[in-house]
């Protein structure tokens, strides 16, 4: 392992090498003096926090961005100016976050994009398909399946398989694991490891350590736009390590303190919910507890959180709030009646559900609470400043005031926006679908620390996660979820990772 900057080796065995490239927005230096190579073949590892430069470098390397200063090679030759066409005939493929993906149309055209067949000005439909098919052997993937029927994994392989067979040489592939479950990712990573066999190098961005270890050959680490370090073998590498280069400094990851389950009151009954995916029969949460569910996708645990926020209708089904002391009542059928009754839930998309990117930090941390800012129905912009600057505190929101608008942060502190948010509206029962999915190990535990000390007041947090790691660091019970029910539950000191993932296949 290497705690200095690494330089860019000259070998031939690179593919690519970068020495001191940089990147200047103004008086901002968003990339300094980046060196390193990849080799040829390999699988090298790109990780850093949010904000650490990751983007801006592949950005350079795929031709989206012009560098200020510095030099690149690939494939021997020199790249002096270039944009995305250049990189891409050259041989340089970005993958990006989200598939691209037309969903109205064939796997085998979606595949073929760019490289249809044609002759006279008319497509070849026929070879289309012959060289589809063949492309698409051993992959599981229908050559004729409407692209929108796909699943997470067969979207991303058919992303990576549209780069390789476009003349793809190094591709870059940016979180291809963002929404996959545990056994999605293997599946994704076995056909890295087989394409790699072929001879195609990847660049792999993530933020997390364990996939770092697991997928990598080699790996180069940013923080706050240079090259904090790296190694040409990642085998000798520890989590630890990885995460002291990242922050430069040691993390200490977040354990919750359990809840003593045969002690803690009871505070919400649900009860005979029923809808298309989900039949739940008896489920009791413990005041202060934190409850995950888990499960394979389509196994209920989804499902389940968004009846109970109103997203999804249902048969029938019931929720008692013991500390009012009343009756049970039927589910909420909108989000509206849920956040009246004391039901706040958090989207895994918080691109898609979670915030308005165009607004103020502030104006997105008061947006489900306005009823509450509101005086005779006027917004009290006084009461408003309020509540949004004690939840831009309160999370450790970086920015320079609740003013900076969401598409200038990170993803780590947009996500902690969007729990703002929803902490803003008081709920007693909090629901986040993956809480901590795409956001650096730093923020992580930040997160999960603000969930910790919201449970002290009392209130019931529902996690839901494919995240085994997460789970067993930050839950009192675990609930696994198959064909729409409550398979097993795990509490206490009986949640491990081992565990999580046989009976998660299992149910």
């Amino acid at each position: 392992m290497t705690t200095e900057p690494v330089k860019a080796s000259q070998s031939a065995d690179n593919i690519l090498r970068m020495e001191g490239v940089g990147k200047r927005y103004g008086s901002f230096d968003a990339l300094r003096d980046v060196s390193f190579g990849v080799r040829r073949g390999s699988i090298h590892g790109l990780l850093g926090e949010n904000g650490a430069g990751k983007s801006t470098l592949v950005g350079m390397i795929s031709g989206q961005k012009t560098r200020s200063s510095g030099q690149i090679w690939f494939d021997g030759q020199r790249i002096d100016a270039s944009d995305v066409r250049e990189m891409e005939t050259a041989g340089v493929f970005l993958v990006t976050q989200e598939p691209m993906i037309i969903d109205h149309v064939s796997a085998a055209e979606n595949l073929m994009l760019g490289i249809w067949p044609e002759k006279g000005g008319f497509v070849q439909w026929r070879k289309l398909r012959r060289d589809a098919a063949r492309m698409l052997a051993d992959t599981d993937i229908d050559p004729d399946a409407r692209a929108g029927t796909l699943d997470a994994v067969a979207r991303r392989k058919l992303n990576i398989l549209r780069a390789m067979f476009s003349g793809g040489k190094l591709i870059i592939l940016d979180e291809p694991t963002a929404a996959l479950t545990v056994e999605d990712r293997r599946q994704l990573f076995d056909f890295m490891r087989r394409l790699k066999d072929e001879g195609v190098t990847f660049i792999f961005i993530s933020h997390y350590n364990d996939e770092i270890l697991d997928i990598c050959d080699a790996v180069s680490v940013l923080r706050d736009g240079k090259l904090a370090g790296g190694s040409d073998d990642v085998a000798a590498l520890t989590s630890e390590q990885l995460s002291e280069l990242v922050l430069g400094r040691g993390l200490k990851l977040f354990q919750r303190n359990q809840l003593d389950l045969d002690r803690a009151p009871i505070a919400i009954t649900i009860e005979d919910v029923v809808s298309a995916r989900t039949d739940l029969g008896r489920l009791e949460i413990h005041a202060g507890e934190i409850l995950g569910f888990t499960g394979l996708p389509g196994a209920g645990a989804k499902e389940l959180a968004r009846c109970l926020f109103g997203l999804v209708p249902t048969q029938r089904g019931s929720i008692r709030f013991h500390a009012r002391g009343g009756d049970a009542e039927p589910l909420p059928t909108t989000p509206r009646e849920a956040f009246a009754r004391g039901i706040a839930f958090l989207s895994d998309d918080r691109r898609k559900d979670g915030a308005v990117s165009q607004m103020s930090i502030g104006r997105n941390i008061s947006l489900s609470s306005l009823g509450a800012v509101s005086r005779m129905g006027f917004l009290d912009r006084t009461a408003e400043a309020r509540l949004s600057e004690r939840y831009f505190d309160s999370m450790d929101i970086k920015a320079a005031n609740a003013h900076a608008t969401v598409d200038t942060l990170s993803g780590g502190n947009q996500q902690k926006v969007c729990l703002g948010r929803v902490m803003a509206t008081a709920p007693r029962l909090l629901i986040l679908d993956e809480p901590t999915r795409g956001i650096d190990v730093g923020v992580k535990q930040d997160v999960l620390r603000i969930i910790d000390d919201l449970t002290r007041q009392g209130v019931c947090v529902i996690i839901v996660s494919t995240d085994t790691d997460e789970l067993v660091r930050a839950t009192d019970r675990v609930c696994v979820f198959g064909g729409g029910k409550v398979r097993r539950e795990i509490r206490g000191g009986d949640i491990d990772a081992e565990t999580l993932r046989d009976i998660t296949g299992e149910a």
